[in-house]
């Protein structure tokens, strides 16, 4: 990114807030390169004119603001991972225990044949 635009900064901001709701539904995200994509976002808004640099106040501001909830949405996933790891239950595994044993899992053994009913009649009657 050589010359910011505020379609530019909102692509960004879009990237992290999709960032956000994975993290949010459990995935692993992959954050590599953020920090340098927005270096280079901040150095060349530095370098622009300053009635181009003031246009671009809002949109920045929207990224800095996707920061947080993103932020705060990797705790919470980190928090349950080191919850799971240390044996204790999050939501994640626990639907993942539980669809294991309704069958539903890739880890659940298949279900045991159940045994045959018992007669309804006594075995003296007549039938």
């Amino acid at each position: 990114m050589t010359e910011p635009s505020a379609a530019g900064v909102a692509l960004l901001a879009g990237a992290l807030d999709e960032a956000r709701r994975q993290a949010e539904a459990g995935a692993a995200i992959d954050l590599a390169g953020l920090e340098e994509k927005v270096a280079t976002l901040c150095a060349a808004a530095e370098a622009l004119p300053r009635a181009e640099a003031q246009a671009l106040l809002g949109p920045l501001g929207d990224l800095v603001a996707a920061l947080d909830p993103l932020a705060a949405a990797l705790k919470t996933q980190h928090a349950a991972r080191d919850a799971a790891l240390e044996g204790r239950d999050d939501p994640h595994t626990a639907r993942h225990r539980a669809a294991a044993a309704y069958g539903r899992g890739p880890s659940a053994p298949p279900p045991a044949p159940l045994p045959p009913a018992p007669s309804a009649l006594p075995d003296d009657e007549p039938t």
